[in-house]
């Protein structure tokens, strides 16, 4: 057999008319070869629902938010040191985490039975009065170092978005 004889010419195949190809949606070019479907291919797909795509947007903007958060830490409190602002830093973080926890807790899957919607709203009031003192009191104690209060504030506000958008976008109950 040489090797310009084919060997599969013979047998019959579902695809030869060109029409049949591109209603199965394969796409061919002129030569008979398979080609990438084109985005007029995807035209006639069904869209995904508001829902789910609204929430695959927040999980991504959640992730960003960590890895901005990551950076912000290592910038601003690593590099600049001080036990100060690693205390302030690491309590803000999880002040921030807990009052986006208790706030959501109602509507998550993850939540105990026992839990109410009065209570875990109560718990959050109070963890969100904490962080505003704890605020305070970091403004008083860094108040001489501006660039160090700043990276700490924006690191507590984008610790609470990105643990209220995870939330939101993974655990919440339908």
């Amino acid at each position: 057999m040489s090797e310009d004889e084919n060997p599969f010419e013979n047998i019959p195949d579902d695809f030869s008319d060109s029409n049949a190809r591109t209603a199965r949606g394969i796409a061919t070019s002129d030569r008979g070869k398979a080609t990438p479907p084109s985005p007029s291919d995807f035209r006639n797909l069904p869209p995904l629902s508001p829902e789910i795509a609204s929430r695959s947007r927040y999980a991504m903007a959640s992730g960003f938010g960590f890895v901005l958060l990551v950076v912000l830490f290592y910038l601003g409190i690593v590099l600049e040191g001080g036990v100060d602002s690693y205390f302030f830093g690491i309590l803000g973080m999880i002040l921030s985490t807990l009052m986006a926890l208790f706030y959501m807790l109602d509507d998550l899957r993850i939540r105990p039975r026992k839990v109410t919607d009065r209570g875990t709203k109560f718990i959050a009031g109070i963890i969100w009065a904490l962080l505003l003192l704890f605020c305070f009191a970091m403004t008083a104690v860094l108040w001489t170092d501006l660039v160090r209060l700043i990276f700490l504030d924006a690191i507590i506000v984008l610790t609470n978005a990105s643990f209220a958008l995870f939330f939101y976008s993974m655990l919440w109950e339908d």
